[in-house]
């Protein structure tokens, strides 16, 4: 007699039927719909419009930036000018920290390209790609991403052969084909979130063949890397990356899904489904340290904004419902909720777009805030600046922070292991009120200190702003006239 073993999912599939159930109703713990899916906007943008304020500072920021903030071989750095008059570079800084802003400035250029179909937005993102993945391979370690990459003989940041010789991060490449380059190392998870950030999108946005097999092929790369590694980032010696190298299961997840969505590779597929079952959500749970983020560690809400937008982007078409509606909970209830309604558009323009936003019929405070903040971010270019002191009488004391800073005192441990508080105010200040930075998303909006120094010779990259304007067009949220 010839016996039958029928899987889990084709008995789950089997009672289904049998009880007059739902698709949605039973899909197995583990379901990823099959491969490939796609979640783009529809490209129904009208163009013909006359341009608005927001859209034209956007168009300054974008001139701006391909013109002083991508030197050499392309990573975005902050430039520091000779004079006030801003012709002439000094010199460049802020390239520890270039894979991240590359990765979100290719990110802008990808919904620019969509929203606009203007060829130099979709050269700019090709540019950026090569850049991206020029970082990825001058190291020459399989899925190590270098922090910055340039030419040893004409980069301003490059100190020499000594120097870099005697620099742990610094490493001068002598043979193969990038010789005669240097890049910088000891690179963290929040250089990988901004890389994979920059290459989904325009894998999804940008039409060229040849770019999206260049993205594809990274991805893989990178994720064989961490998988083999058990979800570390080792460097080119075959050690940890001194900086935080580990990926928690957020990160481990939109790494996965991405490698998945793009190439359809098994092993990618099986982590998605290891990390998308009901047993895991314990993990997403011990990885939400948000409440630290609101008040000591605020860069890194930035860094669970663009690994959630990209998980629930793709989530809405690879995940049951079951699971897309857990972790669309997750975001709103530990990812979203110390930072929501905290003057920060790209935050609120994540949310609107993947974070169940439903229009409230009349003065919805998601879109006052999206374009208050935009609207106040100051133009291009966009300088150092000093604040003074904030005015006791424009805010309220954050009783929290005051107790946080209380227990700090009482027990210094906690200064180490969450990093030291400050005493802040209750609600975020305007854009206009915040401190001057390269990314103004990933400060912490309730600073009551003053803070910067007025130089109009030290301009940051505008990342900031390109980032979440194109994002809040390219998801529909505003449009030209804006």
């Amino acid at each position: 007699m010839t016996r039958f073993r029928l899987s889990s999912s084709a008995v789950l599939v089997a009672l289904c039927a049998a009880l007059s159930m739902g698709a949605d109703e039973c899909q197995p713990d583990d379901y990823v719909a099959p491969w490939p899916q796609s979640n783009v906007q529809p490209a129904t943008y009208d163009e013909s419009a006359v341009s608005g304020a927001m859209r034209h500072k956007a168009e300054a920021y974008d001139a701006w930036h391909k013109a002083w903030h991508q030197p050499d071989k392309g990573g975005t750095v902050n430039v520091s000018f000779t004079d006030p008059s801003r012709t002439a570079v000094a010199g460049i800084d802020g390239y520890g920290d270039s894979t991240i802003w590359t990765g979100t400035y290719l990110a802008s250029q990808s919904f620019r390209y969509h929203v606009t179909g203007d060829p130099e937005a979709k050269a700019n993102a090709m540019r950026m790609v090569g850049t991206l993945d020029g970082h990825l391979h001058v190291t020459g370690a399989p899925g190590y991403i270098a922090r910055y990459w340039a030419t040893q003989a004409t980069s301003p940041a490059y100190p020499g052969d000594a120097g870099c010789d005697a620099d742990d991060r610094c490493h001068r490449v002598e043979s193969g084909p990038y010789a005669g380059d240097w890049w910088s190392g000891e690179t963290s998870r929040d250089q990988y979130t901004g890389w994979i950030l920059g290459m989904s999108t325009a894998f999804d946005l940008i039409d060229d063949d040849a770019t999206k097999a260049t993205i594809a092929a990274d991805m893989l790369e990178v994720f064989d890397m961490l998988v083999s590694h058990n979800w570390t980032i080792i460097r080119q010696d075959g050690q940890p990356s001194s900086v935080a190298p580990d990926l928690l299961p957020p990160a481990q997840l939109e790494w996965s899904l991405v490698t998945y969505h793009m190439t359809g590779d098994a092993t990618a597929l099986q982590q998605v489904k290891n990390l998308v079952g009901n047993g895991a959500r314990i993990g997403f749970e011990l990885a939400g340290i948000d409440l630290f983020n609101r008040y000591s560690q605020y860069y890194s809400n930035n860094l669970g904004h663009s690994i959630w937008y990209v998980i629930l982007r793709l989530g809405k078409v690879y995940f049951g419902s079951d699971d897309y509606n857990w972790m669309l909970s997750y975001f709103n209830s530990s990812v979203e909720t110390y930072s929501r309604l905290s003057h920060n558009a790209w935050f609120t323009g994540i949310y609107m777009s993947q974070g169940g936003w439903q229009p409230a019929p009349s003065d919805d405070p998601y879109m006052g805030q999206l374009t208050d903040d935009l609207t106040r971010f100051r133009p291009a270019p966009n300088t150092s600046y000093a604040l003074p002191e904030r005015d006791p009488s424009t805010y309220t004391v954050d009783p929290e922070s005051q107790t946080w800073i209380d227990l700090q005192t009482e027990f210094p441990f906690l200064i180490d292991a969450m990093g030291q508080v400050q005493l802040q105010a209750l609600q975020a200040f305007p854009v206009d009120q915040q401190c001057t930075t390269d990314f103004l998303w990933q400060r912490d909006p309730f600073t009551i200190p003053a803070c910067g120094t007025d130089n109009p010779q030290y301009v940051n990259p505008g990342v900031d702003y390109l980032v979440a304007y194109w994002l809040a067009e390219y998801e529909k949220l505003v449009d030209k006239t804006f």
